[in-house]
């Protein structure tokens, strides 16, 4: 059994290790044909678009987002009564949506940093979702909870809008609309909903991509900077701007003014990451603390995309049977595998710049040596819904799939209905096997208590 694990490790991390490969020697061509002025780097005919947005449809697009999350907030609250819950929504809402991450966002708006006690721990989540959180709390009435969640459904409308945009750009109408169904549909759009990052996250990476595309690189710098200081991978977009730049180069020539502008907007977006560092130190004496506990209490240090792939086939066949074994290991691992053959296949459907920052940024989230949440991070990835919206050629095909995601994603609302019932105790059976499907779909373990 070990010698087979150890073979399926291996087949596992050299096939995702080829197949980033092949993307990567794919880029590097096109790259060449960038500095030749052979390719737009952008993707379209002029490097700058100058039509208008179509704001009817941006609006639309966010109407659907907030939408459907109020209707999904509707469906979990509806299982939950129907498992035998009394509260009212109201009352149940909280319950139904404080997991995991979203108690240490909450406490850093509420308290900000501190470097005792189990708080300190506070310190590796990134602080603008946590500072925005708390400015929005004067519109709740200083409720922290209803500030967060009402933060994450508003920029979800935000990333609907921004990613139709985009969408739209490059893919026409009916192309953003498909791009849109599949952002929305996904099972880790549940995250939408929640006091997490991923919708602000997400929505200032669109506004830094199309800020760039519309001629305005001085606003996309300064979301970039908004974007890294929300997450570590933020950082990732500062490679937009340097394609930007070597695109101008065939066209312009090699110019002092431009260097020096790509490298004011480069520091712009690390900017976010210095300002962090900034508070690690301030808070500990050290810009580089968080690491040391992320390292300590969540087993995470520096790795390889191609290593967290056989670790991941390795927790999949050690764990199974267990309750985290489908659709925590095995969901991660059908995740990190669509998104490398997409990559490797499809990588030619998406423009220059935005192939080259999917493929840096799938290799840095997915390298942490204790990878549990990769298909969440993955669902972050700006151009994804855009190789979604290409990867099939029938509308049949893209009927079935959106009808998939759409399943799973009303799984998992299903789930957060019912999980309140079993913490309280109150639970069947059947209950106790929906909850698990919301445990092993995003990872918050619902147990008695």
């Amino acid at each position: 059994m070990d010698a087979l694990s150890n073979l399926l490790q291996t087949t596992a991390a050299a096939a995702s290790a080829i197949l980033m490969g092949v993307c990567g020697v794919c880029l590097c061509v096109r790259l060449t044909r960038v500095m030749r002025g052979e390719e737009s780097a952008s993707g379209l005919e002029n490097e700058t678009v100058r039509a208008r947005p179509d704001g009817r449809a941006m609006a639309l697009a966010a109407a659907a987002a907030v939408a459907s999350r109020l209707m999904l907030y509707a469906l979990a609250y509806a299982f939950y009564r129907r498992g035998g819950g009394a509260d009212s929504f109201a009352d149940s809402f909280a319950a139904l949506w404080t997991h995991w991450d979203v108690r240490h966002y909450l406490g850093i708006a509420r308290d900000g940093y501190t470097n005792v006690g189990d708080a300190r721990l506070r310190l590796v989540f990134f602080p603008l979702y946590p500072a925005v959180t708390r400015v929005f709390s004067a519109f709740t009435g200083g409720n922290l909870f209803a500030a967060g969640t009402l933060v994450s459904l508003l920029c979800s409308g935000l990333c609907a809008a921004l990613l139709y945009d985009l969408a739209a750009m490059h893919l026409g109408g009916h192309g953003a609309r498909l791009a849109v169904a599949y952002f929305l549909l996904s099972p880790m759009s549940v995250f939408l909903a929640c006091a997490y990052t991923e919708a602000l996250f997400i929505s200032l990476t669109l506004a830094t991509v199309c800020l760039l595309r519309r001629g305005h690189p001085w606003g996309a710098a300064l979301c970039g900077m908004a974007s890294a200081l929300t997450r570590m991978p933020g950082v990732i977009v500062s490679g937009l701007f340097i394609i930007a730049f070597l695109a101008r180069i065939p066209r312009e020539g090699l110019r002092m003014k431009a260097v020096l502008r790509c490298l004011a907007q480069v520091g712009m977006v690390f900017g976010g990451l210095f300002i962090y560092w900034g508070i690690n130190w301030l808070v500990t004496g050290d810009p580089m603390t968080y690491l040391i506990y992320q390292k300590e209490n969540w087993y995470q240090q520096s790795g390889s995309f191609w290593a967290s792939t056989a670790n991941t086939v390795s927790y999949l066949i050690s764990t199974c049977g267990d309750d985290d074994w489908l659709f925590t290991w095995g969901f991660q691992l059908l995740a990190m595998g669509d998104i490398y053959i997409l990559l490797a296949v499809r990588q030619k459907k998406l423009p220059f710049d935005l192939a080259a920052y999917s493929f840096v940024y799938v290799a840095v989230v997915l390298s942490p040596t204790w990878l549990l949440s990769g298909a969440r991070y993955l669902y972050a990835l700006t151009a994804l819904p855009l190789l979604q919206a290409q990867s099939l050629k029938s509308r049949a095909a893209h009927a079935v799939g959106l009808s998939v995601c759409a399943a799973l994603l009303g799984g998992v609302f299903v789930g957060i209905g019912v999980g309140i019932i079993v913490r309280q105790g109150g639970s069947s059976g059947g209950d106790d096997a929906l909850a698990l499907v919301i445990h092993q779909l995003t990872g918050w373990k619902l147990s008695r208590s």
